[in-house]
C-alpha cells in the first residue's frame, strides 16, 4: 500500500467533511466546526495574549481565525490519518479517522457549545464521521490491482476528485466571501457628518462563522409569561433615540464608533407585557446566534429600547434584525443583537464576552478623536484646522482641549451644539502653526467636568485609555 494513501485519506476526508460542513451550516445553521475550533482557541488563550491578538490584527482577526481553524482542521484529518496508516496499515484507518471526527466534532460542539440543538449536533458528527470510511473505500477502488475494470476505475477516480473538488471550492468560497465582508465592513469612518450612515457603521460580531439570519415571519420574543411576534413588537408605541455606539475593543483613535438614530419601544413597555419576579434583580437576554447579555433592572431607565429600525430604515441583519437591545452609556457588547428571548434572575448571570475576561459593567471611558488634519499630513503655514469627536456614553461631553507641542500646553476647542445627551460631540480648533513639525494631542472632560484618563491602557478588559496623538507637518 502507498504511504501516500492514508495521508491522502486524511486531507481528502477533512475537506469534503468541511465542505458538507460548511454547505448544512449555510443551509440549516448546523454548527460550524471551525467556529468551534477559534472558539476553543479564544477560550485557552491568555487574555494578554488575547489583547495583543486583537490589536495586532484588530477587525481582520475574525476572518483569519476562521480560515486557519479551517486548515487546521484539515491538516488535522491528514496527520491522524497518516499515524493510524502506518500503525495499521488496513482497514483501521477509516475507523480509526472516523473516530477522531467523532471525538473532535463531540467536544468541539457539545462542550464549546452547550447551546446548539441536538439535532444539529448529532447530523454534523454523522457527516463528519461517516464521510471518512467513504473516502477511504473510493481511495481502495482507485489503488486496486491493474486487473480491476479501468472504466470503473476512471470512473470512480472522476467522481472522487470532482466531490474534493467541490468541497475546496465551497469551503474556499465561504472563507473568502466572509474575509471580504469583513474586510468590507469592518470599521466605522472618520465623522464628517452627524449621523452615520448604515452601510459605513462598525460591525464587530463573535461569530466566525457568519451571523444569524432571522426570519421575521418566524421570529418570536419569548418573554416569561408570552411571546411577540414581530408584527406585534412594532406595532407597541416607539420613539427615536439618537445614540453613539463603540465597541470595548475600539483603540485610541479607532474608528470603531458611530452615531445613528435608533427607533424601537422601551423596555419598560415591553416587561410591562409579562410578569417579573418580586425577587427579579437582573434582567437576562438571549439572542439567536447563542449570545447571552446580564444588565441589572435597577439601571433601566425609559432610554433603554428594543430597536427594529435604524436610521428610519429596519435592522440591517448585520446590525441585529429583527430586534436588538439599546443601553444608553455603554460599550458595544451590552448591545445585544437578534434578541429571542427576556428572562429574569436574582443572581448575575455575566455574559458571552463576561465570560471571556471583559468587564461586566462595559460602561463607556471618555474619548477623544482628531479626524483632521490626518497623522502624518503636510500643511501650509498660518491657520490650520484641527475637528475630531468626544464621547463620554451618558455622561456627556462638556469639554475638549488641544495640545501641539506634545501636550506641554493646551487650548480649548470650540464644542458644536449637542446632537443628543448619548451621541458624540464635534469639536474644532484653528491654531496659527508656523513652519516645524507639531505632535497635536486632544482631550475630553465628560459632563461632571472628569478629564479622561492620560495613562495609556488596553482595551482588554474595560476599554482603551490614552490621548489620541498625530503628528504633523508645516511649511
Amino acid at each position: 500500500m502507498s504511504h501516500r494513501r492514508p495521508l491522502i485519506t486524511g486531507l481528502s476526508a477533512g475537506t469534503i467533511a468541511l465542505g458538507v460542513d460548511y454547505l448544512a451550516h449555510a443551509v440549516v445553521n448546523v454548527p460550524l466546526a471551525p467556529e468551534q475550533a477559534g472558539y476553543v482557541l479564544l477560550k485557552v488563550l491568555p487574555l494578554p495574549a488575547f489583547a495583543d491578538l486583537l490589536k495586532t490584527l484588530g477587525t481582520l482577526a475574525r476572518p483569519l481565525l476562521l480560515m486557519g481553524a479551517t486548515i487546521v482542521i484539515i491538516a488535522a484529518y491528514g496527520a491522524a490519518a497518516a499515524v493510524v496508516g502506518r500503525l495499521w496499515p488496513r482497514w483501521t484507518i477509516a475507523v480509526m479517522t472516523a473516530l477522531v471526527a467523532l471525538v473532535a466534532t463531540v467536544v468541539a460542539v457539545i462542550a464549546i457549545s452547550p447551546g446548539d440543538s441536538a439535532l444539529g449536533i448529532i447530523v454534523e458528527v454523522v457527516l463528519l464521521a461517516g464521510i471518512v470510511p467513504l473516502v477511504d473505500a473510493v481511495l481502495t477502488q482507485l489503488m486496486s490491482p491493474i486487473g480491476a475494470s479501468e472504466d470503473r476505475r476512471v470512473l470512480l477516480r472522476n467522481l472522487f476528485y470532482g466531490a474534493v473538488g467541490i468541497a475546496l471550492v465551497g469551503v474556499g468560497y465561504a472563507n473568502v466571501r466572509r474575509f471580504v465582508t469583513a474586510l468590507a465592513t469592518r470599521e466605522g469612518t472618520l465623522a464628517d457628518s452627524e449621523v452615520t450612515s448604515v452601510s459605513d457603521f462598525y460591525v464587530v460580531s463573535k461569530n466566525l462563522g457568519g451571523d444569524p439570519v432571522v426570519e421575521p415571519s418566524s421570529w418570536r420574543l419569548n418573554l416569561p409569561t408570552r411571546s411577540l411576534t414581530y408584527e406585534e413588537l412594532l406595532k407597541l408605541p416607539s420613539d427615536q433615540l439618537e445614540l453613539t455606539l463603540e465597541c470595548i475593543s475600539n483603540e485610541v483613535g479607532g474608528t470603531l464608533i458611530s452615531n445613528g438614530i435608533w427607533k424601537g419601544p422601551r423596555v419598560s413597555d415591553i416587561l410591562a407585557l409579562t410578569t417579573v419576579p418580586s425577587d427579579a434583580v437582573w434582567m437576562l437576554t438571549e439572542s439567536a446566534d447563542g449570545y447571552t447579555e446580564s444588565f441589572p433592572l435597577r439601571e433601566l431607565t425609559p432610554d433603554h429600547r428594543l430597536v427594529t429600525h435604524l436610521n428610519g430604515a429596519p435592522l440591517s441583519a448585520q446590525h441585529g434584525f429583527p430586534a436588538r437591545f439599546i443601553f444608553p452609556g455603554h460599550y458595544g457588547m451590552k448591545q445585544p443583537k437578534w434578541v429571542t428571548r427576556i428572562r429574569f434572575s436574582a443572581d448575575d448571570q455575566p455574559g458571552y464576552w463576561e465570560n471571556n475576561g471583559w468587564d461586566e459593567r462595559a460602561i463607556v471611558k471618555t474619548m477623544s478623536r482628531i479626524d483632521r488634519p490626518f497623522d502624518g499630513a503636510a500643511l501650509a503655514a498660518g491657520a490650520v484646522p484641527i475637528r475630531g469627536i468626544a464621547f463620554a456614553g451618558a455622561r456627556r461631553i462638556s469639554g475638549v482641549d488641544v495640545s501641539w507641542d506634545g501636550g506641554s500646553a493646551w487650548q480649548a476647542a470650540e464644542l458644536q451644539p449637542e446632537f443628543s445627551a448619548y451621541a458624540w460631540r464635534f469639536w474644532e480648533l484653528r491654531p496659527t502653526l508656523s513652519t516645524g513639525q507639531y505632535r497635536i494631542r486632544v482631550r475630553a472632560r465628560d459632563g461632571e467636568g472628569t478629564l479622561q484618563p492620560s495613562r495609556s491602557a488596553p482595551t482588554l478588559p474595560n476599554g482603551a485609555d490614552g490621548y489620541h496623538t498625530i503628528t504633523i507637518t508645516v511649511a
